[in-house]
């Protein structure tokens, strides 16, 4: 095992078990998470503290600036170089975050299939009326293994694998088979821990955080930036509840209708990522409440280490 990744749905306390991790094993933190690596936006992204980031080293946080843009590609390779820093010194590379993409560029990789933009049109056309789970239905006749991989929720990604079938005349596995077989991504041994709530109680944990960061500062931190000169078309703040803190700051809508907006879009983000991480392959799913979690994460990268 090179590198340990805690992975699951924002609000969670993914941060706060690997932070746990860190007095009792030697670690540093890399933080999968595609807003944390924006410098000045801290209290909307939930980014660790300077007193727990002087306690335990963290990377990919405060890298970008807010009007700079980053892929997953990219973000992979950093952190594959990151990753080979960590265990140079010894310690273990602990991988925290939500960002599933980005995940998936870390332990794939990301590869191209190009297919022309007036069919991928035509086919998206074509399907638009067909329910969800005849797609899936027709996804497992052609290309099983995606079947198996792919939620039978997940509209986007059946429909992106039926795509590349019908416009490339090759199944989506057999283009990731090739890509694989052909490229150096998936040389790491990652144990894949995922930390998971249940529905009702996840919602009312991102309800009461998002109040949490309103009074502790969000809009505040959001004038400062508008008020230096940040234009909100900036990438950096256009992420999640960042567009709604800054209608409110300009007047645009009530304190109320921000709060609900945010608490409503983030438990939207935290289905999607469930969606996500449960075609995840190799995770080990704990609760997040289970008695001894810490001690039980212990013992699987004990068992790891040791394999």
């Amino acid at each position: 095992m090179d590198a340990l990744v805690i992975l699951g749905a924002t609000g969670t306390g993914k941060s706060d078990l690997a932070l746990e991790l860190a007095g009792n094993l030697g670690v540093e933190i890399v933080s999968v998470d595609s807003r944390q690596i924006y410098k000045r936006i801290d209290i909307g992204t939930s980014k660790p503290t300077r007193a727990q980031r002087d306690a335990v080293p963290h990377h990919m946080i405060d890298l970008l600036e807010l009007d700079e843009r980053i892929n997953a590609s990219l973000f992979a390779c950093i952190v594959e170089n990151t990753i080979e820093e960590i265990i140079s010194r010894d310690k273990l590379p602990v991988l925290v975050g939500g960002s599933g993409l980005y995940f998936r560029a870390i332990f794939e990789g990301l590869f191209d299939i190009s297919l022309d933009e007036e069919d991928r049109a035509e086919f998206a056309e074509s399907i638009k009326d067909t329910a969800t789970n005849a797609l899936y239905e027709e996804l497992c006749k052609v290309d099983p293994d995606s079947g198996d991989r792919i939620h039978p929720n997940d509209r986007y990604r059946i429909s992106r694998a039926l795509e590349v079938h019908n416009l490339s005349g090759t199944t989506l596995s057999e283009h990731i088979l090739r890509h694989k077989s052909s490229s150096d991504t998936g040389k790491r041994s990652y144990l894949k821990i995922g930390i998971r709530l249940k529905r009702e109680e996840l919602y009312e944990r991102i309800d009461r955080r998002t109040v949490f960061m309103i009074e502790n500062g969000w809009v505040e931190e959001v004038g400062d930036l508008l008020d230096s000169g940040f234009s909100p078309s900036c990438p950096g703040l256009k992420t999640l509840g960042y567009p709604e803190v800054i209608s409110y700051v300009q007047g645009e809508i009530e304190r109320d209708m921000m709060i609900n907006t945010i608490q409503r879009l983030t438990r939207q983000y935290a289905k999607r990522q469930e969606t996500w991480f449960r075609s995840e392959a190799d995770v080990t799913w704990f609760d997040a409440h289970g008695e001894s979690l810490a001690e039980k994460v212990i013992s699987a990268v004990t068992r790891g280490r040791d394999v």
